[in-house]
């Protein structure tokens, strides 16, 4: 049987190899058999899988067709979306600062161009989804950011049956978790805008934390980019307008089916 190392790129035979994943880590399973933790290379999934069911891939080529994948999505963006710039320069007030917690390192630079050519004020910080509940105070504190971004990678367990418990979910309890120390933090959503989750995330317990968007409703992928679209609609909408979610939704890349949210006040002051 093919062994894997960390690094590898490898899809996964019995989805059609729909995905590109990165292994990140080998757990000793309880038959003795190696069971291998995965994280898309485009999406913000979580997975793990028997090496029967892996196939590699050539790096190269993926990373090629992973970074080719978020350009384009970029640049769709760019053409079809309102163009801020002119409006920004004309006025003094200034978009909605954003403080970005992503455990990809590459996801998050991508965000981090994206809220750039809006001309928006932004702090990227590389953390786990573990170690986010740790820190996440003190880079409110350092930042004070008008909106928050906690996101990373998560998923479905596999064989999980039940959507409502968090036993079922590989990151959702950091997310859930980080929200409620951001809430407490600062109480008022319309004065910190909170989009926590990843791929599949428990949305509902997201939202009930605290949070003023969050994945996954349908427990469908998200897009590397959606929480970069929502966090930058909110912080370059006049502080005068209430956001309704569905107006910020329909802008992303998954749609309805992987983000919901509440109304919000844009952070445009």
């Amino acid at each position: 049987m093919t062994k894997f190392q960390v690094g590898d790129i490898v899809t996964r035979r019995s989805y059609g190899g729909d995905l590109l994943f990165r292994v990140v880590n080998i757990i000793p399973d309880c038959d003795g058999s190696d069971c291998y933790v995965l994280r898309g290379l485009s999406s913000r999934i979580e997975a793990d899988s028997k090496a029967d069911d892996l196939e590699k891939q050539d790096a190269r080529a993926a990373y090629t067709r992973a970074y080719n994948e978020l350009y384009l999505i970029k640049r769709s963006i760019e053409c079809c979306g309102p163009s801020n710039r002119g409006f920004l320069t004309r006025l003094k007030r200034r978009p909605g600062r954003i403080l970005h917690i992503d455990s990809a390192q590459d996801f998050m630079n991508q965000c981090m161009d994206f809220y750039r050519q809006s001309r928006i004020t932004c702090y990227g910080k590389w953390v786990s989804e573990d170690k986010q509940p740790s820190v996440v105070k003190q880079y409110l504190r350092a930042y004070r950011p008008n909106v928050l971004v906690l996101t990373g990678h998560d998923g479905l367990k596999k064989n999980a049956k039940n959507y409502k418990s968090l036993e079922s979910y590989a990151n959702s309890s950091y997310f859930i978790q980080s929200v409620q120390i951001a809430r407490e933090y600062e109480p008022d959503p319309d004065r910190l805008c909170i989009f926590a989750g990843a791929c599949q995330s428990y949305f509902e317990a997201i939202m009930d934390a605290g949070a003023n968007f969050a994945s996954s409703p349908k427990r469908v992928l998200i897009n590397a980019l959606d929480p970069a679209i929502v966090a930058q609609k909110v912080s370059i909408t006049e502080n005068s307008t209430v956001l309704e979610p569905k107006s910020v939704v329909a802008l992303t890349i998954t749609g309805s089916n992987g983000i919901g949210g509440t109304q919000t006040r844009g952070q445009y002051k």
